[in-house]
């Protein structure tokens, strides 16, 4: 049987044709909701409770993985559940379980034991955020003034700047702050103080420290200050709303004070770190305790609580807290416990 040229070429125009529909047929991956829907495309990733699937007719699609059925793939995936296990092999589901087939290793589970998912090659979940947020820096500096007079003559003013290079890894922070208060020609608060701390992840929710803090504060008879302390972090809680830390060390003090006492000494460092972040609003706690190993009774807290909340849709934030310093050892005629009750503007950048 003869055919012409252009009938030839019809012919494989016609072929090549029905062989990318079936190659498009069987490379297709399917989500199927559970009010029937089903979404034919390439399913990208799963990540934090969205299946983004990419289709021909309307792009990169994201659906709430709550309202998922199953969901299936021709081509192998790598899907991590909530237990911890890792499986990579294509997926088949039905009726809200899907079943992972690897050859050796195979899986079944619910949709919604499945906390992560991406293609081979591709990057997960925690690399992707290292990657977002990898040597990230973060700035932000605050200040607050507040003055009266009348019967009574009050300034109060304070300034603050902190630096935080922040990865999944790792934390550097450098921070300085200075505040000042006068009432009736009187000083009533007067200090200083510049540190570095550095926390570095090295298993799971272990970490190592180090930080160093120094200052003055003219109001206590307190010269010069400095506590230097390393040791080990332990992340109670950790998730994306909330992180709870605790830090155990050994550091060192050294206070001098205007009458010529002075403290140095090793001591323990003893730390709580809370945050708790909402919608749009922070909560943060923070308390360090370092008393000396050669009495336990000599010892120095510190202690800062405070709400924060965006004003606007700006960068400006309003931080309201709660700030005390405890000295054990006070200089004969000045109190133990200094309580600071502060209002701050808080801009942010990165």
């Amino acid at each position: 049987m003869n055919y012409s040229h252009h009938t030839t070429r019809r012919l494989a125009h016609s072929l090549f044709a029905l062989a990318l529909l079936a190659a498009g047929t069987l490379t297709a991956d399917t989500v199927q909701t559970k009010d029937g829907s089903v979404l034919n495309g390439k399913i990208l990733k799963v990540d934090g409770g969205i299946i983004e699937i990419e289709t021909a007719y309307a792009g990169v699609l994201k659906v709430n993985q709550a309202s998922v059925a199953s969901f299936t793939t021709d081509a192998p995936v790598t899907v991590r559940f909530k237990d911890g296990n890792t499986v990579i092999g294509t997926v088949a589901g039905s009726a809200g379980t899907i079943r992972v087939d690897g050859g050796s290793v195979s899986a079944s589970a619910s949709v919604d034991s499945v906390t992560d998912a991406w293609l081979p090659g591709t990057d997960s979940p925690e690399v992707r955020q290292m990657k977002a947020s990898a040597r990230k820096w973060k700035f932000e500096a605050s200040a607050d003034v507040l003055g009266k007079s009348g019967n009574s003559d009050n300034l109060a003013a304070s300034l603050g700047f902190r630096a935080a290079r922040i990865s999944p890894d790792d934390k550097l922070e450098f921070y300085a702050a200075y505040a000042r208060a006068e009432q009736d020609g009187n000083t009533t608060a007067d200090q200083a103080k510049a540190g570095i701390d550095y926390q570095s992840m090295f298993s799971g929710k272990y970490s190592w420290y180090v930080r160093e803090e120094i200052g003055t504060d003219k109001i206590q008879g307190l010269d010069f200050y400095s506590n230097t302390a390393a040791g080990i972090g332990f992340d109670v809680l950790k998730n994306d709303h909330q992180v709870l830390t605790f830090r155990t060390g050994v550091g060192y003090r050294y206070e001098t004070y205007e009458n010529g006492t002075d403290v140095s000494a090793a001591a323990l460092d003893l730390a709580l770190i809370h945050d708790y972040t909402g919608s749009d609003w922070k909560l943060g706690n923070r308390v360090t305790i370092m008393p000396t190993f050669e009495d336990f009774g000599v010892f120095r807290l510190l202690h800062d609580s405070f709400y924060e909340t965006p004003i606007a849709a700006s960068r400006w934030k309003l931080r309201i807290g709660l700030a005390n310093d405890y000295n054990s050892e006070p200089l004969p005629g000045k109190k133990k416990l200094d309580t600071t009750y502060y209002t701050k503007f808080v801009l942010g950048w990165e």
